[in-house]
């Protein structure tokens, strides 16, 4: 019987240095690569945070495709307008980068969908249009940003 505890005790004590001896060389390998592979490490991290841009902003186009195929003067159309650009509003809300770059079109897109503004086509197709090309420039501003250029 003691015979028995004393092979279970040596048997968990060595279970447990090979465990501290596998935990010291993974934390060893860890440090090793955040010092000498900081920019690798961080580049990989650039391309995952570019990722999650381009799916926002591919989400965004498919919105903005349509928003072209509605016409803000029919009034079937309108209420589903609204809803596209209560959406788009809320995704621009979410993400910090686009509520600074797009502040002054998220106060028209909300005056809009509060409908404290009377929604027109060519109001609809100004503000379509904003939207398109502040994606454009914060897409490339993003792969200029990803590709190490300047700010």
């Amino acid at each position: 019987m003691l015979g028995d505890v004393l092979t279970v005790h040596i048997i968990f004590k060595t279970l447990s240095l090979i465990t501290n001896i596998f935990t010291i060389a993974a934390s060893s390998i860890a440090i090793y690569l955040f010092i000498f592979k900081r920019s690798v490490i961080m580049s990989a991290f650039k391309v995952l945070l570019n990722y999650s841009a381009q799916i926002t902003f591919s989400e965004l186009q498919a919105k903005i495709d349509r928003l072209n195929d509605l016409n803000a003067n029919e009034p079937s159309n309108l209420e589903e307008i609204i809803n596209i650009f209560s959406e788009i509003v809320g995704q621009i809300r979410g993400n910090k980068k686009l509520r600074v770059e797009c502040a002054g079109l998220l106060k028209k897109l909300v005056s809009y969908t509060e409908k404290s503004k009377k929604l027109t086509e060519p109001m609809k197709r100004s503000v379509v249009s904003e939207l398109r090309e502040s994606l454009k420039y914060i897409n490339i501003e993003s792969f200029d940003e990803l590709i190490g250029g300047e700010k």
